[in-house]
């Protein structure tokens, strides 16, 4: 009889669904690239490739109708997934916009083409050099192939007469490629793009890696990266490129990040719920990653798997609204305190664009 009540109970006082910015769903983490500077590059012997199936994606129409943005993309290239097209189908039926992060490779001029005719509303694009140093950074894949891509994007939205998907680019700015900073603005002019997000690497797997990703070392040099940041936005905004920048400060304070985790969730390719992309990254081993030059274990967090219960139930569970009230104050969640995203800056001019920060920085 108890269990009668239990179950009357929970179907009449079922939590309601959550309005969410944005919800992130990794669809797949095969990737067909080898970046230097990506987990999957130095985790490959404990990597899981793994697939999110077309039957639990649409398990979730329910969260889509109450979230702005459905964003399919994860640690892995989306366009591998032969549900790609079938999943936006069912996100826009729900009434989201759709967006996805690629490293172009697989971007055909068919797909180019679809993905105007379902409406998908913004494709963003992975770089991390604008010359043949991404394509010596980002293995795998080339930069005449991203500049191909993007033509072919604006040819099918010519010949269809609408001004979606918009084009971003996720850029990763690393010591290595930062003498090509000042040729951003005209190289993005020239592509026709709306919208760049500049980031330093927020996750580090190797430790000879935190040279790339702490641009300055000292106070004087934070101060000089800043100002050629400003001049760089300067130009960017006189040629009609909307760009931001978002780089790790070694004297910035633990603050929260703009991960938006009292406001987003990310779904795994395996169907875990995470806060963020960075404690869902898919190994099967314990595995290292490097803060302040210290090794830690690479954080692993889940709050519930769609298999198993639905986004309403695992968002509204006890442990994961005290984690997200941490988000309210200055007091981060211990996984939190030894992650690079807690240290990222926006330095950028005044600005009311909407949609920054959707595109994932990998």
């Amino acid at each position: 009889m108890q269990f009668i009540y239990q179950k009357i109970f929970r179907k009449l006082f079922k939590p309601r669904y959550p309005r969410l910015d944005w919800i992130q769903v990794e669809i797949t983490s095969h990737c067909n690239g080898c970046c230097l500077y990506c987990p999957q590059h130095a985790y490959r012997k404990q990597w899981q490739p793994r697939q999110l199936s077309l039957k639990a994606f649409e398990s979730m129409t329910p969260a889509f109708k109450k979230a702005r943005l459905v964003y399919l993309q994860g640690w892995g290239e989306p366009f591998l997934h032969p549900g790609f097209f079938d999943m936006v189908k069912t996100a826009k039926s729900a009434g989201a916009r759709v967006g996805t992060t690629t490293n172009g490779s697989l971007l055909s001029r068919p797909v180019a083409n679809q993905l105007t005719t379902e409406r998908v509303d913004i494709i963003g694009f992975s770089l991390a050099g604008i010359t043949e140093a991404n394509d010596r950074i980002r293995k795998g894949t080339e930069i005449d192939a991203v500049k191909q891509a993007v033509d072919d994007l604006h040819q099918a939205k010519n010949r269809h007469g609408v001004r979606s998907p918009a084009i971003h680019i996720a850029y990763m700015l690393l010591r290595s490629n930062i003498d090509e900073i000042d040729r951003l603005p005209a190289f993005f002019a020239d592509l026709g793009v709306d919208q760049v997000v500049v980031s330093s690497l927020s996750l580090i797997t190797r430790p000879e890696l935190t040279s790339e990703a702490i641009l300055a070392e000292t106070r004087e040099q934070w101060a000089d990266l800043t100002e050629k940041v400003f001049h760089i936005q300067e130009t960017a905004a006189r040629k009609g490129v909307d760009m931001h920048f978002q780089l790790a400060s070694p004297f910035a304070s633990l603050k929260p990040c703009d991960e938006n985790v009292r406001h987003a969730l990310v779904v795994g390719a395996d169907g875990n719920v995470s806060p963020c992309v960075m404690t869902n990254i898919p190994v099967k081993e314990e595995t290292m990653h490097y803060f302040d030059q210290t090794p830690y274990p690479l954080p692993h967090l889940s709050f519930g798997n769609i298999s198993d219960h639905p986004l309403n139930e695992i968002w509204h569970r006890p442990d994961y609204r005290r984690f997200r009230r941490k988000f309210a104050t200055r007091e981060l969640p211990a996984i939190c305190q030894r992650c690079y995203k807690s240290r990222m800056t926006k330095i950028e001019r005044e600005t009311d664009t909407p949609g920054y920060g959707l595109v994932p920085d990998f």
